[in-house]
């Protein structure tokens, strides 16, 4: 697992998210060409929804 600064989604919740790599970013991720920093971003706001449970 692989943590982030959190986006805008999370920020007011907690100071770290854990990386979502969408479908697309999976192949460039494992080809070491790629620059993983390219790929270790937050997500859009409105990406994630937040839910209260218990």
């Amino acid at each position: 697992m692989l943590t982030i600064a959190p986006g805008p989604d999370i920020a007011s919740y907690h100071d770290r998210q854990i990386d979502i790599l969408e479908r697309d970013a999976w192949v460039d991720w494992l080809d070491p060409s790629v620059p993983a920093q390219s790929l270790i971003l937050p997500l859009p706001a409105g990406s994630l929804s937040v839910e209260q449970v218990g």
